[in-house]
C-alpha cells in the first residue's frame, strides 16, 4: 500500500502544467511546534509527533497537485508564554500568536504550530502558521480525509500568497474541507514557493 501511495504521488508530480512544461518538484522546510501550557489548557495541544507526520503526509498529497512538498525539518514542543486568560474584547487569533515565543523559529524553514483549541481554525498573518486540532468544518464531495491536515494545508496556501476562495470543493474556501487548486493559483503558489525556497536557501 504505501509503494502504491509513494507511485501515484510521483505520478501526480511529474504531470505536466497546462501550458505543457514539466512540473520541477519545490520542497520547502517546515519546523513543527507543538504548543504546551499548563496556564492555559487551550493552547496545549494533544497531538504527537506520530500524528504531525500523518497530517504532513496528507499535506503533501493535497500540494502535490502544485509540485510542492513541505518537508518536516523538526517536530519539537514549545512552552506557551505565560498570558492572562483571554478576555471578550481580545481576538482568538491576536491572543494565541502573543502567547507563542518567537526566540524558537527557524530562520531556514516555515514555523508551524499546533494549539488544542482557538476560535478560527487555523491563520497565518506573518509567521507562524498556527493550527487548531479541533477545526469545525462543512464536509464536501472528494473533500480532505483529515480536517487538521486540511486546515494545514489552506493555511500553508496562504504562506504561499493565496487568497480565499469560496469555491465548496476549493483548498483555499472558508470553514471546508475541499482540497482542489485552479490553474492560476497552482501558478501563482509556483512562483512564491520558488522565491521562498530561495531565500529559505541564502545563509
Amino acid at each position: 500500500m504505501a509503494r502504491l501511495t509513494l507511485f501515484i504521488l510521483l505520478l501526480v508530480w511529474s504531470m505536466p502544467l497546462r501550458s505543457g512544461e514539466p512540473f520541477s518538484l519545490i520542497s520547502l522546510r517546515v519546523r513543527v511546534h507543538l504548543m504546551e501550557s499548563n496556564a492555559n489548557p487551550r493552547l496545549q495541544t494533544t497531538l504527537t509527533e506520530k500524528e504531525v507526520s500523518g497530517i504532513f503526509d496528507e499535506v503533501n498529497a493535497i500540494w502535490s497537485q502544485a509540485g510542492i512538498r513541505f518537508e518536516l525539518e523538526a517536530i519539537d514542543r514549545l512552552q506557551a508564554l505565560d498570558l492572562a486568560p483571554k478576555r471578550w474584547f481580545i481576538k482568538d487569533r491576536d491572543w494565541v500568536k502573543a502567547a507563542i515565543p518567537t526566540n524558537h523559529f527557524s530562520p531556514g524553514s516555515i514555523d508551524v504550530c499546533f494549539v488544542k483549541d482557538m476560535g478560527p481554525n487555523g491563520f497565518f498573518y506573518g509567521e507562524p502558521v498556527v493550527v487548531c486540532e479541533n477545526p469545525e468544518f462543512h464536509k464536501v464531495s472528494g473533500g480532505a480525509k483529515n480536517p487538521v491536515a486540511r486546515v494545514t494545508a489552506h493555511e500553508l496556501g496562504h504562506v504561499l500568497f493565496l487568497q480565499h476562495l469560496q469555491e465548496r470543493t476549493n483548498l483555499m474556501a472558508s470553514g471546508k474541507n475541499g482540497v482542489s487548486l485552479n490553474p492560476q493559483e497552482i501558478k501563482d503558489a509556483r512562483n512564491r514557493a520558488q522565491e521562498i525556497a530561495g531565500q529559505l536557501s541564502q545563509p
